[in-house]
């Protein structure tokens, strides 16, 4: 799956939920602007950065990584 596809699903995920990105940024110890960036498709987060926002946005990454080989 390319970036800016993962950060289109996180970022609508998100907007579901009726979240915003400091939520996920608290959850996950990191900054807002990592969030945005990560939402951008800007930036290269790691699988445990990107485990810990699934995980608050109550998605499994490896069922989303499967999916879009």
């Amino acid at each position: 799956m390319k970036k800016e596809e993962l950060g289109i699903l996180i970022k609508e995920r998100r907007k579901v939920l009726g979240l915003t990105i400091e939520d996920i940024a608290e959850f996950a110890d990191l900054s807002k602007t990592t969030i945005s960036q990560i939402e951008r498709g800007l930036g290269n987060p790691t699988y445990g950065v990107l485990d810990s926002i699934f995980e608050y946005l109550n998605l499994e990454l490896q069922v989303v990584v499967k999916k879009h080989k």
